[in-house]
């Protein structure tokens, strides 16, 4: 009964972890900061946060005393032991040369000897424009179901657009608008997409841009899970399509010939 007890709460916890989802923000502000996080463990940052690098380089210095003193310690082994080993080291080196002598000419006779049961080298795959193709469309079903399910919410855009020239303002402002009602439009076309708000503002006093981009990326580990197993189950079959030993060719029996029935 403690063993089903177990076994169940282990599932459970596997199915609680692979139901959440990786949660990726982005957000611009003067400078680019990535968050990655899984429930309420912070996988990568950057910029990285100043008393999290100041922990990291502490405990790297620590470690790296740690192997200081242990390199220490076993160089001081290695003398003691060499200092022991001194008084035999004259008797060991006799025998030594007397036995490299023979080493030596065993060397030059299987140098001088042909290797045998060496194989030969297998051939190198060649690259093929149909072999690259079927790679393409083996990887092509698995990434499109990725994208599908990769989910982008509250997009948040605030852009004042600003230059030391009211024309070069004028024309910024009408390429700026136009790439990103582009980009909004691509990716609520291929990406379950939510749009929070896109401003988009000419301030033909302002010096320089004045830029806020906010958006959160979120994908559910069970469905990257299966996408990445999918994927590798394909790729294996194309693979091994190409690299597959063909099987040897059966010969035909040889049958003997019945002398002929005599007159």
């Amino acid at each position: 009964m403690t063993g089903w007890i177990i076994f169940g709460s282990i599932l459970l916890v596997l199915i609680i972890l692979f139901a959440q989802s990786i949660r990726v923000r982005l957000i611009y502000e003067k400078e680019a900061e990535i968050t990655v996080k899984i429930l309420c463990f912070t996988l990568f940052r950057t910029p990285v946060d100043p008393k999290t690098a100041e922990k990291k380089k502490r405990k790297n210095a620590k470690k790296a005393e740690r192997k200081r003193i242990k390199a220490e310690k076993q160089r001081k082994k290695a003398e003691k032991k060499g200092a022991g080993k001194s008084g035999g080291a004259e008797t060991s080196e006799e025998n030594a040369d007397s036995s490299s002598g023979a080493a030596d000419d065993e060397k030059d006779s299987k140098k001088s000897g042909h290797k045998v049961g060496k194989q030969a080298k297998k051939p190198k795959m060649k690259l093929s424009v149909d072999m690259i193709m079927d790679y393409v469309r083996s990887a092509s079903p698995p990434i499109k179901r990725l994208f599908r399910k990769i989910r982008i919410r509250d997009v948040y855009i605030d852009w004042v657009v600003g230059s030391d020239d009211a024309a070069k303002t004028a024309l910024k402002y009408g390429g700026l608008c136009s790439s990103i009602y582009s980009a909004q439009e691509f990716l609520t076309r291929y990406f379950d997409t939510k749009i929070g708000e896109i401003n988009i503002e000419a301030d033909f006093a302002a010096e320089k841009d004045d830029i806020f981009v906010y958006m959160l990326l979120k994908l559910r580990i069970s469905t990257l899970l299966g996408v990445v197993l999918w994927l590798g189950v394909r790729v294996l079959k194309t693979y091994l399509k190409y690299n597959s030993r063909p099987k040897p060719a059966k010969t035909a029996k040889k049958v003997k010939a019945r002398p002929a029935p005599g007159r």
